[in-house]
């Protein structure tokens, strides 16, 4: 019995032992894709563009440190500031591998907002977590960037959660921005849920998907007095099956692993960044989600002082075509343009981006 009960033991350890060793050596290896380190803009021959600019910096913005990742061919190009999704959720590794050739037109400034990304801390005071904040976070960014590469004004862009930002940061101060581009544009997210679910529902009707039937019949539509928890609850169960079927990130892709990759495989990150991503994402939905789902952009702006430009993907439902028309639709502004995407979901950026490259280097052109 003793003797069995050894060789158990001994095969037990060679096991953990073994374990042991692949974890050490997948820790290694993402250790050693995880410099957290500017890669250079490089031409077709592999060589570093002269004039082009890669860095990753730390600055502050209303008191808290931030970071933006700034990569372009060429330094003197007019500035864009992306504004990410989320809330809580940078795109820097998204774009710049599906769409790099906006490196070539603007310098592109990648900003991970205040308790995202590379931006995330514990030490955050969540009572600064307020879409005040980072509106003021946005207006600060956005004249430190227009001195520092001498332009009078700069172009402002916005993803999903971005677009929020960015519409009513650009409504605020319009004196500092040539124009505003919204991708996936939030306006009323609340009637945007609505939409959604009812989408996805019939979505699995049509598909007889029995398992998704069963469960988003017993999935409660949150009402105007949700709770955070009630919200997240429902909109990470429901986004599983928006994105399944074709209305999420992107249109062709049902699968979240593409996106994870790109993170983890990312060199501007390191290991730490990687791992504390989830967190800083979940941090920043659960401070700024309630704000958004509760404003009514439509009701709230009704004419812009700036050129306004929409991009929206036809089979989106994270961010609705029809509610994002509707906000366009009555909107007023010196010029204004919608550009719909008709292979895309809510990421023409990244979908179409011969598309969106084109109409948005059309559009720049007029105005430099």
């Amino acid at each position: 019995m003793n003797k069995t009960l050894k060789k158990i033991g001994k095969v037990l350890l060679s096991i953990a032992g073994a374990l042991l060793v692949i974890l050490l050596i997948v820790t290694a290896f993402w250790w050693i894709k995880s410099p957290g380190k500017a890669q250079p803009v490089l031409d077709s021959a592999g060589l570093t563009i002269p004039g082009s600019i890669s860095v990753i910096e730390k600055i502050t913005l209303g008191g808290a440190e931030q970071y933006l990742i700034i990569r372009g061919a060429d330094s003197s190009k007019p500035v864009m500031l992306f504004l990410h999704g989320g809330p809580g959720s940078p795109e820097f590794a998204f774009i710049n591998k599906t769409n790099p050739d906006l490196e070539n037109d603007f310098v592109m400034v990648y900003w991970e907002q205040r308790g995202a990304g590379k931006s995330y801390s514990k030490e955050i005071d969540p009572q600064t977590m307020t879409v005040s904040q980072m509106i003021s976070d946005t207006r600060e960014l956005s004249q430190m960037l227009a001195k520092r590469f001498n332009q009078e004004k700069i172009y402002l862009m916005g993803h999903s959660w971005g677009s929020f930002l960015g519409i009513l940061t650009s409504w605020q101060y319009p004196e500092l921005y040539h124009a505003y581009f919204g991708i996936g544009q939030v306006c009323d997210q609340y009637r945007g849920e609505q939409i959604s679910f009812e989408w996805v529902k019939e979505q699995a009707e049509i598909r007889d998907d029995k398992k998704a039937i069963e469960k988003l019949s017993v999935l409660t539509f949150p009402d105007s007095l949700a709770t955070i928890d009630e919200w997240i609850d429902f909109v990470m169960y429901e986004r599983m099956y928006v994105s399944e079927y074709g209305g999420g990130v992107t249109h062709e892709s049902t699968s979240m692993w593409p996106v994870i990759k790109l993170i983890l495989t990312a060199k501007e990150y390191t290991l730490s960044d990687k791992l504390s991503f989830l967190s800083g994402s979940m941090f920043s939905l659960e401070h700024l989600w309630l704000d958004v789902v509760n404003t009514n952009l439509t009701s709230k702006i009704d004419s812009m002082q700036i050129p306004v430009y929409i991009f929206q993907g036809k089979y989106d439902y994270q961010t609705p075509y029809i509610v994002a028309k509707e906000f366009f639709d009555q909107l007023k502004a010196p010029v204004k343009e919608f550009y719909t995407f008709e292979n895309s979901a809510h990421s023409p950026i990244m979908e179409e981006t011969e598309k969106f490259n084109s109409i948005l280097l059309n559009i720049t052109g007029k105005i430099n």
